[in-house]
């Protein structure tokens, strides 16, 4: 278990996919509409798990409206906390930099190719969807703090260990050495290694312990 994967999803709304994502330097550090655990490994293993979500007026305005059409009960308390309560706001980019401790000089370099590319109609950099990208152009501008640590816990990252035991592909018997199966003993789902060893995507643990699990199952009534 030399691997974990922990995940921040931004969406819904899905408006917030409209701002960019950067890290202390005012850098992007991946496509902002990447599946949660990738976008959170790019800021973990890159920017010290820390970030910032930069949005305009018009794009804010845009993920308030859509936040009571878009949310689960749940998810919709941890984005009003965000929308309105959580949040920095300024009236210029540079302003809010210097309110975020992130690079003014480097959240400005970032921003205006953003947006010149946006007009110009040239694909994002990043490789985001069109649909998404949106102009960061209207004051005031708000950011959102996305970093790893939250103080307060409603916005937490979550996350699990990746790999586990060592097992036989056949029946889930746990393995000694390269190939001693120890008898008797299984290993199923997370405990186990198995597909999602080195990365994640949601579905694998219910997926992985339901064959596996049934593996150990079937082989241990088969020697009873």
């Amino acid at each position: 278990m030399d691997r974990m994967t922990a995940w921040r999803f931004l969406y819904p709304p899905v408006a917030l996919l409209e701002g960019i994502v950067v890290d202390v330097g005012g850098q992007r550090r991946g496509s902002e509409d990447l599946y949660g655990v990738r976008l959170t490994e790019a800021m973990i293993t890159k920017a010290s798990a820390n970030g910032h979500l930069i949005l305009d007026s018009t794009q804010w305005a845009k993920a308030k409206k859509q936040l009571p059409q878009q949310t689960s009960p749940l998810v919709g308390l941890q984005r009003a906390g965000w929308l309105y309560w959580d949040y920095t706001k300024a009236p210029s980019l540079g302003r809010l930099a210097v309110k975020l401790g992130v690079d003014s000089a480097g959240l400005g370099k970032t921003v205006e190719p953003y947006n010149d590319d946006i007009v110009s109609n040239k694909p994002d950099e990043m490789r985001k969807t069109t649909e998404l990208c949106t102009p960061i152009l209207k004051a005031p501008f708000y950011a959102l703090d996305i970093s790893a640590q939250d103080p307060l816990g409603i916005q937490a990252v979550l996350g699990l260990t990746l790999g586990g035991l060592r097992v036989d592909e056949d029946y889930s018997l746990l393995l000694i050495d390269q190939d001693k199966k120890i008898s008797g003993l299984y290993a199923a789902g997370r405990t186990a290694a198995g597909v999602c060893s080195n990365g994640y995507i949601s579905g694998l643990s219910l997926t992985d312990g339901m064959f596996s699990r049934r593996r150990a199952a079937e082989h241990a009534l088969s020697v009873a």
